[in-house]
């Protein structure tokens, strides 16, 4: 504990949480590394917490979207960038860089504009929970997928199924299983939050003054609203209009 305070004092805290497993460990870093270039320019929060970190050793499944860390770089709202190798936990919901020996979590996201991960982009944004209540924002990490006065934005999902006791006469029963469900995908205009579209409704509903040209270009072109590549087709033409 008395390594974390003479950290805090005497160090300008970055946006990063330590995850370094079991211990509550925090280090200094060499000067030529990016993790020391990306701890000391983020510099938006003036704490950091150590904190345990959850074993996902006993449980079958991958929990993240890429197995090990990709290069990426980091986009700062100030138009600072900074390149490292990032990893995105969809259990978690959060994006990590580093490696696997020193990981550190993105706990302040809403000072980041965007991440490129591989040749994914991802965002941090607001989105509506419930459809009918325009005050259920929360925030997510998306992936960007369309860019534009509307923005179509695809979420991973994840869901972590419960160990399985064993059975009359059985040794073992099932270990706990990260199970990857579908995607979910998100329009986002300007200025405003994120709302879900399971269905061609629900892309008509949202956008109300263009049904009419949207309901002829989907079926002139037999875009189907459940296939990203077509929704993607559709949010290009929504805005272009």
């Amino acid at each position: 504990m008395k390594i974390v305070i003479t950290l805090v004092v005497l160090v300008i805290i970055s946006n990063f949480q330590s995850i370094n497993g079991q211990e509550d460990k925090f280090t200094t870093f060499p000067t030529e590394s990016t993790e020391l270039e990306l701890l000391n320019r983020l510099r938006l929060d003036r704490n950091i917490k150590a904190r345990e970190e959850v074993s996902y050793e006993s449980i079958e499944g991958d929990p993240f979207l890429y197995q090990d860390f990709v290069s990426g770089k980091l986009f700062l709202k100030t138009g600072e960038s900074i390149p490292s190798n990032f990893r995105f936990d969809i259990f978690k919901g959060e994006i990590q860089f580093g490696n696997k020996d020193e990981i550190y979590a993105l706990i302040n996201p809403e000072n980041v504009s965007s991440v490129l991960m591989d040749t994914l982009r991802f965002i941090y944004s607001g989105f509506l929970k419930s459809r009918e209540d325009i005050g259920s924002v929360e925030n997510s990490w998306f992936i960007l997928k369309k860019d534009g006065k509307y923005r179509l934005l695809i979420r991973k999902n994840l869901r972590l199924q419960a160990v399985t006791p064993p059975k009359p006469y059985q040794e073992e029963g099932s270990p706990a299983k990260f199970i990857h469900t579908r995607d979910t995908y998100y329009v986002q205009p300007e200025g405003g939050s994120a709302v879900k579209i399971d269905n061609k409704k629900d892309l008509l509903d949202f956008l109300p003054d263009k049904n009419g040209r949207l309901n002829s270009f989907i079926k002139d072109n037999n875009l189907d609203v459940k296939k990203v590549d077509d929704l993607a087709k559709i949010i290009s033409f929504c805005n272009s209009l």
